[in-house]
């Protein structure tokens, strides 16, 4: 019986006008997003790896120079995207691509294409991560909502049970019709995806990976709209209270939800402001964490210790470079102050996802926006990972270029210089995205939430079953 209810309500979905004249409407808006949103992202990639090349090339072709002096002219390192990216940009408009390696500070990411943005761009922000998570529940709402309802109307639920339909059946069966038909209007914008990213984008097994678990996470995402919508219509006794409902619940999941859970956050966990931030790294660096004394104490005690292990009685006399041995010791602070900020200011912005994150307990499409976020590489947890890395290639190239400074001074002087040849020798930055198990670990929560909506919609798909009256 239920292959035939799910036949029969595939081909009636199939034939209802709404599902062409919403499915070619969303079609044509999700092309142009996706295409828009797949441009910009084979721009992006190309001028990162330009700017890079260039500025490394740069650096490269510094003038003979004292190694330190070197140092500060500084190397850029930029975060390459995913391909998956193109369908949901996630954090990418508004954290920064690139970072500035210079000695004695550890920077924060710059150049947000937000910032590049002239007014009138702000209403182009819309992408193709909101017509599949917002407007395509929409459209199954406005292809449901009377599904029940509509034959409970026309008498048709009467004949149904006089003739000992199972109700668990017909609504279970209306449900895997629906999302059958459903699938074969999204069936082409998918297909369109594959094309542009495999035709553009070099894809690894873990960027396919990535797209693969978000297909099946959004199927799961339509289905907890499609099974909330049809046990709506069977459990009210009109089409209009369930539309009503329907779109009332839409707009708290996807619009209402998001925003209370940021105000929340907002309020329970403040972000330092930028100057607090850097204000508390320079008093901490100039006094020094709790026992380690301030700074001019940090000095004299590394200078008698370095007496000490060379043997000489004055700094003049050292083998090596007392005044970079003195900047590497100094940055070794700096860098361990410049953790300790940044790990608890990042940790305040994973404490504030988590806090906005309690508004999916009011609709799925928040811990579905996380997960797509998550799965794109454009989340918190993948900028930090970024940003990690890029600290560590910060103190490798510092540290070479002290070690220049050291070996080729004594004592006091400062004569070290560095050519062509050595600035050549430096390593370029090379970043590993991690992979899909981080990202499935970082987004644990929202995974769990998912599953958790749709136990809940199937849950209420069948105490509507049991209670369907004709």
């Amino acid at each position: 019986m239920i292959k035939t209810i799910v036949r029969k309500e595939f081909l009636a979905t199939l034939r209802d006008g709404r599902l062409l004249t919403l499915g070619m409407a969303l079609l044509v808006l999700f092309a142009g997003f996706f295409l828009a949103s797949a441009y910009e992202l084979q721009q992006l990639r190309a001028e990162k790896h330009s700017v890079g090349t260039t500025a490394k090339e740069q650096w490269n072709t510094q003038s003979v120079k004292n190694p330190h002096a070197a140092a500060h002219y500084g190397i850029y390192v930029f975060k390459q995207d995913t391909p998956v990216a193109a369908l949901d940009p996630g954090l990418r408009p508004y954290t920064g691509q690139s970072l500035w390696m210079e000695p004695h500070k550890r920077n924060l990411t710059r150049f947000s294409p937000a910032a590049d943005q002239v007014l009138a761009g702000r209403f182009g922000e819309a992408s193709t991560s909101f017509v599949l998570t917002a407007l395509l529940p929409l459209m199954i709402v406005a292809l449901t909502f009377n599904s029940v309802s509509q034959e409970r109307e026309s008498g048709t639920l009467r004949m149904l049970h006089s003739l000992g339909v199972d109700a668990g059946q017909l609504l279970f069966g209306k449900l895997l019709g629906l999302m059958a038909a459903f699938f074969v209007v999204l069936a082409p914008a998918l297909l369109l995806a594959a094309v542009i990213l495999l035709g553009n984008f070099a894809f690894t097994l873990d960027d396919a990976l990535r797209l693969l678990v978000l297909m099946l996470l959004l199927n799961l995402y339509y289905g907890i709209f499609a099974a909330l919508a049809i046990a709506a219509s069977a459990y009210f006794s009109t089409s209009r209270t369930t539309l009503f409902c329907l779109l009332a619940f839409w707009l708290v999941s996807v619009f209402i939800a998001p925003r209370l859970g940021a105000v929340g956050a907002e309020m329970l966990a403040p972000n330092p402001s930028a100057s607090e931030f850097w204000r508390e790294i320079k008093d901490d660096i100039e006094h020094g964490l709790e026992h380690d004394g301030d700074h001019e104490q940090r000095a004299k005690a590394f200078e008698a210790q370095l007496l000490a292990q060379y043997g000489v009685s004055r700094k003049e006399d050292l083998p090596v470079g007392f005044v970079s041995l003195s900047r590497q010791h100094n940055d070794a602070y700096s860098v361990k102050v410049h953790a300790l900020h940044f790990d608890a200011l990042r940790d305040n912005f994973i404490r504030q996802q988590h806090l906005s994150h309690l508004g999916s307990w009011l609709g799925p499409s928040l811990a579905l926006r996380s997960l797509s976020m998550t799965l794109a590489g454009m989340d918190l947890a993948h900028q930090r990972h970024f940003e990690d890395a890029a600290e560590q290639y910060r103190q490798y190239f510092i540290n070479l270029t002290e070690d220049w400074d050291r070996e080729r001074s004594r004592g006091t002087e400062r004569k070290a210089i560095g050519e062509e040849a050595d600035w050549r020798s430096v390593a370029d930055f090379s970043y590993q995205a991690p992979g899909i198990g981080f990202a499935l670990r970082t987004a644990e929560l929202d995974l769990l939430v998912l599953l958790l909506w749709l136990s809940l919609s199937i849950g209420m798909l069948s105490f509507s079953a049991r209670r369907l009256a004709p």
